[in-house]
């Protein structure tokens, strides 16, 4: 079968290439729901010529995901995963349009994930070519990753499709060596807001009370919570405030990133910034805490896990991938925390080799759309 696979993706490498051009020529960050919903469109038609049943949940205004299903002739379940907004604006891409230079292309989620869409399409594409229809098969690409959800109820989707699945595989940007990862941290960002005094510097400084300075102490003692034996890691990303240099600051607030790797630390993540918060440091300063709800659940390292990620390195060793692929941690997170919390195994991180995401120099290996469609291709088949 691997010889038939790997004929059938190399034929498609040029097709592979225009419908990655294609999507990431379409801005789909949040600001631009008619863009998201064009790119699920263009692949949910090409997932019904495979005779997959297609729908396009979402919430109209907001985002459209896509949710395709095909039966199989065997009792097991395979899910693939991924997202189709990026984290880049309306615009961005008038300015920076999809380009090759050399062995690389470059262009707005080219990475993140564009091309792992692509590289999911196509491993379908050649399983359908060859007959092949053993399994039961989910496609679900969200259209609201990047900021977490939370408008739509996406993450109870990805929970109910992957609950009882053999695996899931999800497209997620894949590294620049060409690992796959099994574990991701959790994360939530709230966002902190101190009240004080407003006052003049200069005539009554004692009337005031600083809201910079009681962020200051509480930024401090934040970072002092960051525990890198634990996995837990606190960072004060954005801090404003004040008015003028000559007024005590009357407000301040701070946003603050927090990751951790198991599911039960980010109660004691929550509980430990709300008693940050409710310390006072500058007498007449009051602190509130938003946006306390967490984005992602860590995506735990499984027994089940491992074994999934053992059978997709097998399948590189059948391609003759050089050196066998690797199994990785990171810190990102992901929506393979909310199939892993329904019991599924799941490897994430199966989309294009590169580096740089989410930044203007964001990039992919040609050459590993047809590697990593071919190892998809053989992994689902393994299963």
């Amino acid at each position: 079968m691997i010889d038939r696979i790997s004929k059938q993706v190399d034929q498609r490498n040029r097709d592979m290439l225009l419908l990655l051009e294609k999507m990431v020529n379409i801005d789909s960050g949040s600001d631009n729901p008619d863009g998201i919903e064009q790119v699920a469109q263009i692949i949910g038609e090409k997932l019904s010529e495979m005779g997959f049943t297609v729908e396009y949940p979402g919430q109209p205004g907001v985002c459209t995901h896509v949710l395709a299903r095909k039966a199989g002739t065997s009792g097991k379940s395979i899910m693939i995963i991924g997202h189709t907004d990026t984290v880049f604006s309306k615009g961005t891409v008038k300015k920076r349009p999809f380009t090759v230079i050399g062995d690389k292309a470059y262009g707005p989620g080219v990475l993140d994930m564009k091309s792992g869409i692509v590289i999911a399409l196509f491993a379908l594409e050649a399983l359908y070519q060859e007959g092949w229809n053993e399994k039961n098969l989910t496609v679900f690409f969200c259209g609201d990753e990047e900021d977490g959800h939370p408008k739509t109820n996406a993450r109870e989707l990805f929970m109910s499709e992957a609950k009882g699945k053999n695996a899931v595989f999800n497209m997620e940007t894949g590294s620049d060596s060409g690992a796959v990862v099994i574990a991701r941290k959790g994360l939530f960002a709230p966002q902190i807001t101190v009240r004080g005094k407003a006052a003049h510097a200069g005539k009554d400084p004692q009337k005031g009370a600083s809201a910079i300075l009681e962020l200051a102490y509480k930024t401090t003692e934040l970072h002092k919570l960051t525990d890198y034996e634990e996995g837990i890691t606190y960072n004060v990303g954005v801090v404003n405030g004040g008015t003028a240099s000559n007024v005590v600051a009357g407000e301040a607030y701070a946003k603050v990133d927090i990751r951790f790797v198991k599911q039960e630390q980010y109660e004691k993540a929550l509980a430990d910034l709300k008693r940050v918060a409710a310390k006072i440091y500058v007498e007449g300063t009051e602190t509130t805490v938003s946006n306390e709800k967490v984005r992602f659940m860590p995506m735990e390292n499984t027994a089940e896990g491992k074994e999934l990620f053992s059978l997709v390195r097998e399948q590189g060793r059948r391609l003759g991938i050089v050196p066998d692929i690797q199994a990785i941690s990171v810190g990102g997170s992901s929506d393979s925390c909310w199939t892993c919390l329904a019991g599924a195994p799941t490897v994430c991180g199966m989309g294009a080799r590169g580096e740089l995401n989410h930044s203007e120099r964001e990039y992919i290996y040609i050459d590993s759309l047809k590697e990593r469609s071919k190892l998809l291709a053989l992994s689902i088949a393994a299963v």
